[in-house]
């Protein structure tokens, strides 16, 4: 028959006194943990030791990345962002007035094309340069008016010295800079129409006969 095993209902004091009791383990603390684990990797290991430290690739230096980069392209930059429109009024001059008559096509035409390509690269310079005193042509419809954007601190900076109480007309400014530039173009325009007629006065006329037949 197999013994029958008591039942304890109630605390046993005999009982009790019999047992061990074993010491609480304290929990380790993490710092603690952490430590020993750098000491068990920093360990040489041992012959019959599996345990190997795994080997750290150096990252690249910044400054050597940054010297091997290739710089980026730096875009020009605009002489001002900000721009001011000015009316001009601007005319032959009088010792053009005969090259102009006879040269084939209405003096007003040469006057606005050379307008045209005087302000097609022409930028405003910070400095004032007084207009030149030059017999203009008389005729008025020779005369072409126009509005031209300039650089607004290029003609500011003329402002802050020929016309603080801003009183006087942005024409009146910056006239000495445009003018002589369309002078000049009216003289280079009435010497490519010169030339343009000598050639057609050498050519041959059967030349000549031939070209007409085939603008018809």
């Amino acid at each position: 028959m197999r013994k029958k095993i008591p039942t304890i209902t109630r605390p046993d004091l005999d009982y009790a006194a019999g047992l061990k009791i074993a010491a609480p383990i304290e929990p380790q603390p993490r710092e603690e943990a952490r430590l020993d684990l750098e000491v068990i990797e920093q360990a040489p290991a041992g012959e019959g030791s599996k345990l190997t430290t795994p080997e750290r690739t150096p990252a690249p230096h910044a400054e050597t990345v940054s010297a091997t980069a290739e710089p980026s392209p730096v875009a020009p930059q605009p002489q001002s962002a900000r721009t001011r429109k000015v009316d001009v009024r601007v005319t032959a001059l009088e010792r053009q007035s005969a090259a102009l008559n006879a040269c084939g096509i209405n003096p007003a035409h040469v006057v606005r094309a050379a307008l045209r390509r005087a302000t097609k690269h022409w930028q405003l310079e910070p400095e004032f340069v007084p207009s030149a005193h030059h017999r203009t042509a008389k005729p008025s419809s020779w005369r072409m008016r126009t509005t031209v954007a300039v650089d607004e601190e290029a003609l500011t900076a003329i402002m802050a010295t020929e016309d603080p109480l801003d009183v006087c007309s942005k024409w009146s400014l910056v006239r000495g800079q445009l003018e002589p530039l369309v002078w000049q173009e009216i003289d280079r325009i009435l010497t490519e129409l010169a030339d343009a007629a000598a050639q057609s006065e050498d050519s041959p006329p059967g030349d000549a006969a031939t070209e007409t037949l085939v603008e018809d």
